[in-house]
């Protein structure tokens, strides 16, 4: 993954509990198409099937169905080649469940209610208890008659979207995607690790295993054939090697073993297999070079391969040209792994590699680079080439702790969570500020497409922490600390995840993963992933946040109850008087999901009696209702009509999240006949954020906008303020 810019002491350990069952007669295929018997083997005692006394660890079997993820690699596009997911995921709920009392009326009114309905809650009590594991029981005692239950907690979810001609999503066939899209492919295997390739993606599992897909010519999936593979599939030539570190570059894959072994396949030509000359290989094999070096980070390039020894020692190979390789000498080809003396007294931490540069780490907080120059990619303050490692000079003082490097650009983060692009700004994807438009929202600013030769710090990312970045080729990926993901460049098949193909010059969070926890982030030339924690913890404490189509139960009849729970009158204990009309709710729903009600029902006060009728004032009754449907069940549709007054509520409640979709909902639905009503909506209600989108919309566009009759609706001092703002 360090080619794709991980972090040099990021390590993910998902801890999955639960894998598919393995027998020596392969009764993995059983699993995979009958949902009863994957639930029966993840009821099994401790993870595990216990056959002769001894429990036996549950993962794919080695010998799983050879051909039915194969496609033929001379007919790629034949939708008979293909395989294809059947399984329905959907990816536009947030799942969650809520509550916490002791309460024994909540108690028994969840028993009730969810027993009249089918379900089997034994443990429901627990769902109040406040004990750590209250959720996880209530989920383990959730049975219905239409669905089967799948205990997968602990393991990360993989999200991919951009390009997928060449089936690098992973969702069983070729079709492009603008939003992240859930890999049913890989549920349950456990992934810790993935890394995106030109037209292929790999990924690690906890237990060691390596599973590939996508394009498959010059074998660089590691099948044997040269075939495409559409969903994942497991490298069975690895079988028995425990895999570390995996990475991609355009046309070949590498990976680390447990005892530092280093094994490649795909395309040999320039030698960047390291084998000794240009020979291909469609099934891993280990680097002969390397053997007993201990290696612990890769990075691919185009042409070249570089890694790091557990003595921080680098060996590079491949293509010579323009420096690449960065031994001193641009002709021909380095075949073999050789140590870049130009470090040898320097410990390098991290390395990563995209196209034809490459960077590293030290451990003194150095930052070298080398290569093709062009565009200033390498931040030396020129676009002149550079033959053996450089120090980038202008980083010196600001800490970084990860570089990444893309097609045509570099980003660094620094030990605070600040961020450096430099190199190509065609696209947008260095993420820099147009300075007359700074004044605006950061997330809403208008973008710099101009190159940068030296180290430029992101000013559009300085209000949050930012954890990894990855560089594909024309875009750029931020994981943040809190586990959000903003994207920006080139938006050509939608890899940046914002629902279309448009380009964006400065990050923009991704709508679909707001809620969730991400770990890691990954991309390389079309397309983009994500690995998502399932049971996170908010930021703010309130729910667990669930990716979309892990709990199967909840998904499918959890919520749909929740839902119609809200405003009903049995057995709720607090009734709100808003706009005249009493809505009904349940406290203990409510004291868990959101401080703001914990607060007020164990204030003392009139609130927090029994039975109290609490005003609403201010806050509209749909509104309020969309704040309890949120509340109950962790998703609720937004309306524009309502995104201005849902966001003052969700703000003056502390529901961040929800807050937060109001604004993407405002920043994707504003447009030229309703941005003024917005802008004069939001400057009423004192709502700076949504006022700030409309503002800048309406300066970009002002020549259409102020021919139409919304610009009517707009007060005399607030079209002063547009006037001044205009170029």
């Amino acid at each position: 993954m360090s080619g794709q810019g991980s972090s040099p002491d990021e390590h993910l350990s998902p801890g999955c509990n639960l894998r598919e069952s393995r027998d020596n007669n392969d009764s993995n295929h059983s699993l995979r198409s009958n949902p009863s018997a994957a639930a029966a083997a993840a009821a099994a005692p401790a993870a595990g099937i216990s056959s002769s006394g001894e429990q036996q660890q549950i993962r794919h079997s080695s010998s799983e169905r050879q051909d039915e993820y194969v496609a033929s690699a001379s007919s790629p596009s034949s939708e008979s080649n293909r395989e294809r997911t059947s399984t329905t995921t959907n990816n536009n709920t947030v799942s969650s469940s809520c509550g916490n009392s002791s309460s024994e009326h909540a108690a028994d009114f969840f028993h009730n209610y969810y027993s009249n309905r089918g379900y089997a809650l034994d443990n429901s009590k627990d769902f109040f208890s406040g004990s750590d594991n209250a959720e996880e029981n209530v989920l383990k005692s959730l049975k219905s008659n239409d669905t089967t239950q799948r205990q997968i907690y602990g393991e990360l979810t993989v999200y991919s979207w951009g390009r997928g001609e060449d089936g690098q999503l992973g969702i069983g066939d070729t079709s492009d995607q603008d939003e992240p899209t859930y890999v049913d492919a890989l549920r349950g295997v456990g992934v810790k690790e993935i890394a995106c390739g030109s037209g292929h993606t790999v990924v690690l599992t906890g237990e060691g295993e390596v599973y590939t897909w996508g394009r498959g010519d010059d074998g660089r999936l590691g099948h044997g054939d040269n075939g495409w593979k559409y969903v994942p599939r497991l490298t069975h030539s690895l079988t028995g090697q425990i895999i570390t570190r995996v990475t991609c570059g355009s046309y070949h894959t590498a990976a680390v073993s447990s005892n530092g072994d280093l094994y490649t396949w795909g395309g040999g030509m320039y030698g960047k297999l390291g084998h000794g000359n240009e020979s291909g290989h469609s099934t891993p094999r280990r680097v002969e070079a390397m053997t007993g070096m201990n290696v612990t980070d890769i990075a691919c390039g185009s042409r070249h391969t570089a890694v790091v020894t557990n003595r921080g020692c680098l060996y590079t190979w491949g293509d010579k040209e323009n420096g690449v390789a960065g031994h001193g000498d641009t002709e021909g080809h380095q075949y073999t792994p050789k140590l870049l003396e130009r470090l040898s007294g320097k410990k390098v931490v991290q390395i990563s590699a995209c196209g034809f540069h490459t960077g590293c780490l030290t451990d003194s907080m150095e930052v070298y680079t080398w290569g093709e120059g062009k565009f200033g990619r390498l931040g030396h303050g020129a676009e002149r080439n550079c033959h053996t490692p450089r120090l980038v000079e202008s980083l010196l003082g600001k800490r970084p702790r990860q570089i990444a490097c893309g097609g045509f650009h570099s980003a660094v983060i620094t030990q605070d969570g600040k961020m450096y692009t430099f190199g190509g700004g065609e696209h947008g994807q260095l993420g820099q500020i147009i300075p007359t438009l700074v004044c605006l929202n950061f997330e809403f600013a208008s973008g710099d497409k101009v190159n940068k030769v030296k180290p430029t710090l992101v000013q559009a990312l300085e209000n949050v922490v930012l954890q990894q970045i990855t560089c594909g080729w024309s875009h750029s990926v931020a994981l943040t600390s809190e586990g959000e993901v903003y994207t920006w460049g080139n938006g050509d098949h939608g890899k940046l995840g914002h629902g279309s193909g448009k380009k964006v010059s400065t990050p923009q969070l991704v709508e679909k993963l707001v809620g969730q926890k991400v770990v890691c982030v990954a991309s390389y030339n079309e397309h983009t992933a994500a690995l998502v924690e399932p049971n996170a913890v908010s930021s703010e404490g309130g729910s667990r946040r669930h990716a979309p189509g892990v709990m199967v139960p909840v998904s499918a009849g959890f919520l749909h109850d929740l839902k119609e729970m809200v405003n009903d009158d049995e057995y709720s204990d607090v009734t709100f008087i808003v706009d005249g009309q009493p809505v009904h709710a349940h406290r203990n729903v409510l004291a868990k999901r959101c401080e703001h009600f914990a607060a007020m029902f164990r204030s003392g006060m009139r609130e927090s009696e029994q039975g109290a009728e609490i005003p609403i004032p201010n806050i509209t009754r749909p509104v309020f209702l969309l704040i309890l449907e949120y509340l109950y069940t962790d998703s609720v549709k937004i309306e524009l009509e309502h995104a201005v007054d849902l966001y003052i509520a969700s703000d003056l409640y502390q529901i961040a999240t929800l807050r937060d979709m109001c604004s993407v909902v405002v920043k994707r639905g504003i447009g030229t006949e309703n941005a003024a009503y917005l802008l004069q909506q939001a400057h009423d209600a004192h709502c700076q954020v949504i006022k700030d989108v409309a503002m800048e919309h309406i300066v970009a566009n002002f020549d259409t906008i102020s021919k139409g009759e919304g610009i009517k609706a707009v007060s005399h001092g607030l079209l002063l303020e547009i006037l001044s703002l205009r170029p």
